[in-house]
């Protein structure tokens, strides 16, 4: 593939936009990525691959774009703490976090800084993604609530009943990413939700219903970890509730605890599917403290305890 020489890094000179893309062990995926990142048709930025500590190609991979890309390689902490890396050391006031096996359209840098450029106040812009090799009416956000978004705008409740915020869709300030102190370096696929809470509840936020990037469903992601899925976001809610207190008049408890609920039993869906039996049964219970008279889940618990019971056997 020939590409541009234009976004070549240049020491004396900040670009608007760095793109930064942290990876471990996707050097067979991560030529794709990198290819739909380089030849975007907004041309003034920069790409900052942290690679955290990959023993497959993925350093030859990345150095094979030469001066395309800046590389930093570092012992194995995690996706968030890479990523924290990688924005330290961008130059450009706007930063673009994408993961190394998704593709961007070739317009994504393009749509989302025309949006930050008419509004310099925003903390963060988002739009909406697809799948790769998926139907192009199958989004992300569902397009009837994407329209609703663009144009009614985001609320705290959008981002709380559902997750619909991939930082692979956003444009983030940096100074707002310092301020706020990064991504949690505790976490590992809720990142994304944990991030938006913290932005929106202090600096405004954007819409833009646009599919600016695809999702690859391959058997490596770390999002399949259903369990580590499902106590992040528990994790998640009660730190937002914690950091700011007023989310319970926002949002009121109900919803906080219907929310919690539903994490804790689709947990107790998945112990359950594992063999994990007596621990399906205290998330179970988990969501009926926080639901008692929500009767799906206790005859979800009923028929766990019914079917757990040893059968007795009669001479």
């Amino acid at each position: 593939m020939q590409l541009e020489k234009t976004i070549k890094f240049d020491p004396h000179r900040a670009p608007i936009i760095s793109v930064v893309i942290a990876t471990y062990n996707r050097a067979s995926l991560l030529r794709e990525t990198l290819d739909s990142v380089v030849t975007q048709t907004f041309r003034d930025f920069e790409v900052i691959v942290v690679d955290d500590g990959s023993t497959d190609g993925t350093e030859a991979v990345v150095k094979s774009y030469g001066e395309l890309l800046r590389y930093i390689r570092q012992e194995n902490r995690g996706p968030s703490a890479a990523r924290n890396v990688g924005i330290q050391n961008a130059r450009a006031n706007w930063i673009s976090i994408q993961d190394s096996d998704d593709i961007c359209t070739a317009d994504h840098l393009e749509s989302l800084y025309g949006v930050v450029k008419k509004r310099n106040d925003l903390g963060m812009v988002f739009a909406n993604g697809g799948y790769v090799g998926g139907p192009k009416e199958k989004t992300i956000i569902p397009q009837k609530k994407s329209k609703r978004l663009a144009q009614n705008g985001v609320r705290l409740l959008d981002l709380f009943d559902v997750s619909i915020v991939r930082l692979q869709a956003a444009l983030l300030s940096r100074q707002v990413l310092l301020a706020i102190g990064g991504l949690d370096e505790t976490l590992r696929i809720a990142m994304d939700l944990d991030l938006a809470f913290r932005v929106f509840m202090r600096f405004p936020v954007a819409y833009l219903d646009k599919v600016v990037f695809f999702y690859r469903r391959h058997q490596g992601s770390i999002g399949g970890d259903e369990e580590l899925r499902q106590l992040e976001n528990l994790k998640v809610i009660d730190k937002l509730v914690q950091e700011f207190p007023e989310t319970i008049k926002m949002l009121g408890r109900h919803q906080i605890n219907r929310r919690k609920a539903h994490r804790f039993y689709r947990l107790a869906r998945w112990r359950w599917k594992i063999g994990a039996r007596e621990r399906a049964l205290e998330a179970i219970r988990d969501a009926i403290i926080l639901r008692p008279y929500f009767p799906k889940y206790r005859l979800y618990q009923l028929g766990e305890m019914l079917y757990s019971r040893p059968i007795r056997r009669t001479e």
